[in-house]
């Protein structure tokens, strides 16, 4: 990975230590104000949690049962096995249940829940969620009165055309544009309809522009084909953002990608971002938190930069990753159709230099 430095247009922000990827123009420092976050940072201790934070978070969350909340009103604390059992009776949102637990992944699945150990033996993040406030432009990551992270949106052909430069008059920093991605069921490589327009119309509005490809390889030689179609289509442009490899569960059987094991789905992120890493791109590689714990072996992906999706209030994801999908359905100026947001992380620490 590359060791320049990213900073904040809307911010001076200093990096302390050098960052993965191209270097970001910085102007006049204008701390955002908001609604300060309560953060993740464990509310259990010694494997009980109080009521009261549990009374106060449900505030945060939308489907937390009155009838819950009513039966632990009366009580001081309760242990996380307990609260697990609360959960299966009153169907408690695994959102919520997750700012209690922080040794499992959290997943509902019907009217169960699945927990999937941390395996903190990996490379871990250090960012502070006491930072992480709200304001009119969505989520902002502040410290000592300055933004640490970029606005970054990824856009493709479902948002129609773009002003690119009314998006960046409304506060946005950089874009992911879909560049291609393969047919989930025959395995043709396609090109984005938008991805040169987007490419093209970003830049020229000033905004620091990646790419991704939105992957249904099923070995490790078709991601190879796909990076090796992303460098042809790469040809003659520059980018300030990373080449991003997108693998994605299948939703159905009908997938080619259906029951592709987890060390093929490694393989498969390590051949596609060498692939680019070789070629002189910066890359990193892109999923939700749900595939992450899932359907990959994350000590092999050490040396990889993640962008991790899970739409939360407050992230969960104690694993280093350096962008955080925080919406799906955000509303940009110039932009029709909703849109993906993003926080970049200024502070990150490659993992890279781990390994």
């Amino acid at each position: 990975m590359g060791k320049n430095c990213f900073s904040r247009k809307s911010a001076a922000v200093v990096c302390a230590l050098a960052v993965a990827f191209s270097a970001l123009a910085s102007g006049a420092s204008s701390p955002v104000s908001g609604e300060l976050l309560r953060p993740l940072n464990s509310y259990q201790q010694d494997g009980y949690i109080q009521t009261e934070d549990l009374l106060t978070v449900a505030e945060d969350y939308t489907g937390v049962s009155e009838d819950f909340l009513d039966a632990i009103s009366m009580r001081e604390d309760m242990s996380v096995s307990r609260l697990k059992k609360y959960a299966l009776e009153y169907n408690l949102p695994a959102k919520y249940l997750q700012r209690f637990i922080d040794d499992s992944f959290v997943f509902k699945m019907g009217d169960s829940y699945e927990y999937i150990p941390v395996d903190y033996s990996l490379s871990t993040h250090s960012y502070d969620w006491d930072n992480l406030y709200t304001d009119q432009w969505g989520k902002d990551y502040i410290v000592d009165g300055e933004s640490h992270a970029l606005r970054i949106i990824d856009v493709s052909s479902h948002q129609g055309k773009i002003d690119w430069d009314a998006v960046a008059a409304d506060g946005v920093d950089g874009v992911f544009v879909r560049l291609g991605y393969r047919g989930y069921t025959k395995g043709a490589l396609n090109m984005d309809d938008y991805f040169y327009r987007n490419l093209e119309g970003a830049q020229a509005a000033g905004l620091d522009v990646g790419v991704y490809f939105y992957s249904q390889s099923i070995n490790s030689k078709e991601a190879r084909e796909e990076a090796e179609f992303v460098l042809d289509a790469l040809e003659g442009y520059e980018l300030q953002l990373p080449v991003v490899y997108d693998i994605e569960g299948a939703q159905t059987s009908a997938y080619r990608t259906y029951g592709v094991s987890v060390q093929t789905n490694t393989n498969m992120v390590m051949a596609f971002c060498d692939t680019i890493w070789e070629a002189g791109y910066d890359t990193m590689f892109y999923s939700y938190t749900s595939f992450l714990a899932k359907n990959l072996d994350l000590s092999q992906l050490q040396g990889y930069d993640l962008w991790m999706a899970q739409y939360y209030p407050v992230p969960f994801c104690p694993y280093n990753f350096q962008i955080w999908q925080y919406d799906y359905q955000a509303r940009v100026d110039g932009i029709d159709a909703p849109v993906d947001m993003n926080l970049l992380f200024t502070d990150y620490e490659p993992n890279w230099w781990s390994v």
